[in-house]
């Protein structure tokens, strides 16, 4: 998968990656998603979807979770996130690229702020 051949470039920015499933995709479909891709980066499953909801990443009208993502500072702060990436066949690559540019505009936003300079 994308995701996981790319994890190294989210380290250096930095971060970490966390998956969060849920509905309607069972437990049992994405663990086993999950192994059969090699990913070794955590997977979080949202059963009731309350985080999904909370994160703003849950569509009522659809019943099911936007592919999406959210970037969450260390202080715990939503700093970033889209609703919506493409699910075209070919799409991964550019999803991976946008996300890692909010990261990285995320993380100098983090670092500008006064009182956080120099540390």
């Amino acid at each position: 998968m994308e995701l996981q051949d790319r994890q190294g470039q989210f380290e250096q920015e930095g971060a970490a990656l966390v998956v969060l499933g849920s509905l309607p995709e069972s437990i049992d479909a994405a663990t086993n998603k999950a192994r059969s891709h090699g990913i070794t980066y955590p997977i979080v499953y949202d059963a009731g979807t309350s985080v999904t909801r909370t994160l703003g990443l849950w569509s009522d009208r659809m019943e099911m979770p936007f592919m999406g993502y959210v970037i969450i500072a260390k202080s715990g702060r939503i700093v970033g996130g889209e609703q919506i990436l493409s699910e075209a066949k070919d799409a991964a690559p550019e999803n991976i690229d946008e996300i890692l540019q909010a990261l990285r505009q995320a993380n100098a936003a983090e670092y500008s702020t006064p009182g956080n300079l120099g540390g």
